[in-house]
């Protein structure tokens, strides 16, 4: 099969679970395939500047500050653990394997284009539309998705 490492933005949608079902009706037979499922949360609103000597420099670690310090270590936890039993109930008999993660970022365009970077992700499959109340043909997550990364983005309705 042409795509082994297969990226599925999570964000508790029916079109992420529906991007889920056909991602792993699309490689979950291949051992050799990687079912990445990740929820990005952004950390926008927790970035704001602290009171220091520099105070209007945002940390360049922000999500490794926000998860260490154990501000977002649960809440990331708790999301891993929703989403591993997403998969669970989804996976049916898939034998590739599946990599459950919930990262922080700035942004979730910002988070999955990182993530396609950082994966060698070479597919992303992902619901039309999330959780926002945006209406049209895709939503701004997914629009921004497939402008900013450079391999093949299959939206899910």
């Amino acid at each position: 099969m042409f795509f082994k490492n297969v990226l599925v933005p999570y964000d508790e949608s029916e079109h992420a679970l529906s991007a889920l079902h056909i991602a792993f009706g699309m490689v979950g037979g291949d051992p050799e395939a990687t079912i990445h499922v990740v929820t990005v949360v952004a950390a926008g609103p927790l970035a704001s500047p602290t009171l220091s000597s520099d105070a209007f420099d945002a940390p360049d670690n922000l999500s490794e500050e926000l998860e260490s310090d154990g501000i977002m270590g649960p809440a990331l936890h708790r999301m891993r653990a929703e989403i591993q039993h997403v998969v669970d109930d989804a996976r049916d008999d898939a034998s590739c394997q599946i990599v459950t993660s919930a990262a922080l970022s700035g942004s979730p365009v910002e988070g999955i284009a990182e993530y396609v970077d950082n994966h060698n992700i070479d597919l992303v499959v992902m619901g039309r539309r999330g959780l926002g109340a945006l209406r049209g043909m895709l939503g701004s997550v997914s629009f921004g998705v497939l402008r900013s990364v450079d391999v093949p983005v299959l939206t899910v309705k």
